[in-house]
């Protein structure tokens, strides 16, 4: 009498009857063998094999072995390799929205090939909690960014201006903390590495020590030298230039303030104590339970800095693989990484990226083609596309 089989027995493919198993191969692989037909063979897993190949395209992707380095590692030839991983690109890694609550919050954007700027949003820990593709630092750009991201005590940012809007908007409470690396480098930008005048000179020397500041009194006693600063310089900053005087220059005014840059660099000073964002790390509610960073180093040195050595070991992917490229980059920074967990069947039949649908510009661009509104014929006159030469017959 022979032994009942499961119902969980592997079925032939030509009888249809439950197959028992018999044994193993070299490779360690079950074997089965049905007792009507005398066929044997053994089950294919899918799924394992897609895993390997996806666990040797995460290793590519986020180390820093060329293709080809890669494929002799694993002895295959290259193309055979891009080959096996061309369905890994159609794996698309996220961050889940919402998340605990931070203390601090760093936000910057770094801008990559083609035309891209990604915006990343870290915590206290260092870890990536967001990120956001865009063509520029714009208002909507960062609108979006937030709506991922639950309100922090205090904002890091490098003041740009769409930034700062959003986050009053949607964050009341959150406190804002301007990267005083970024305000020594407007600083620069205004008075030179070698200021020509002695305002110039001392005031540059006063912006290189605000990021040493560490506790109150370095503060106070920086403002202290901003406002003797003022008291001798003050009238320097005031004199104005009038168009009689300089007409090469006037280009339409009247008059113009003749030292404008410096003026600028130290009026920039005072809007932001006035705002209340140069010393906000020092403030002691916020501080009591750890220390605010005063800058967005962590976030530029950590996250961005894996981004920008992915784009440099890789360079040459295309627009859409170098997106999917920087965003496993960040995705194994976040926190308890689980990249195996994006891998779905539907991206296995699948070599190339869903096409994305969209009204807005290529990045890089000034505009993009428009498209004739409904019932409009666009191959009437004015509407097609013009070739050849004028006078041409």
């Amino acid at each position: 009498m022979s032994k009942r089989k499961s119902a969980k027995a592997r079925r032939c493919p030509i009888c249809g009857m439950a197959m028992r198993k018999k044994g193993f191969t070299n490779a360690g692989a079950q074997r089965w063998r049905c007792d009507a037909c005398s066929l044997s063979s053994t089950t294919q897993r899918a799924d394992l094999k897609r895993m390997a190949e996806f666990r040797a395209f995460l290793a590519w992707v986020t180390g820093k072995e060329s293709l080809s380095e890669a494929a002799a590692r694993l002895g295959v030839v290259r193309q055979t390799f891009a080959s096996r991983i061309a369905w890994c690109w159609n794996v698309s890694p996220r961050i889940a929205k919402g998340g605990p609550v931070h203390r601090y919050v760093e936000v910057d954007g770094t801008y990559l090939p083609y035309g891209w700027c990604l915006l990343i949003a870290s915590g206290e820990d260092g870890r990536p909690i967001a990120w956001q593709w865009c063509e520029r630092e714009s208002k909507a750009a960062y609108r979006r960014l937030f709506m991922r991201i639950r309100e922090p005590g205090v904002l890091v940012s490098d003041g740009g201006a769409g930034c700062l809007a959003v986050a009053r908007e949607r964050w009341k409470r959150a406190r804002i903390q301007r990267c005083l690396v970024h305000v020594l480098r407007s600083t620069r930008t205004d008075l030179t590495n070698k200021p020509r005048s002695g305002a110039g000179r001392e005031l540059l020397k006063l912006a290189r020590r605000l990021t040493k500041i560490r506790d109150g009194s370095q503060a106070a006693a920086w403002l202290v030298g901003l406002n003797r600063w003022h008291d001798e310089h003050g009238a320097f900053i005031k004199e104005r230039t009038h168009a009689k005087d300089d007409p090469l220059h006037a280009r339409g005014r009247k008059w113009w303030w003749t030292h404008e840059r410096v003026r600028r660099a130290y009026y920039r000073f005072i809007r932001l104590q006035r705002d209340r964002t140069l010393f906000t790390f020092l403030e002691p509610g916020l501080v009591a339970a750890g220390p605010i960073p005063s800058t967005t180093n962590q976030l530029e040195g950590g996250i961005n800095a894996v981004v920008k050595r992915v784009m440099q070991h890789h360079r040459g992917l295309s627009e859409s693989h170098m997106r999917r490229a920087c965003e496993w980059a960040i995705i194994m920074l976040a926190s308890h990484p689980d990249p195996e967990s994006f891998v779905m069947p539907e991206a296995w039949s699948r070599t190339t990226p869903p096409e994305r649908h969209d009204t807005e510009p290529t990045p890089g661009t000034e505009t993009a083609v428009q498209l004739p509104a409904p019932g409009i014929n666009a191959y009437e006159s004015g509407f097609g596309i013009r070739k050849g030469w004028a006078g041409h017959t």
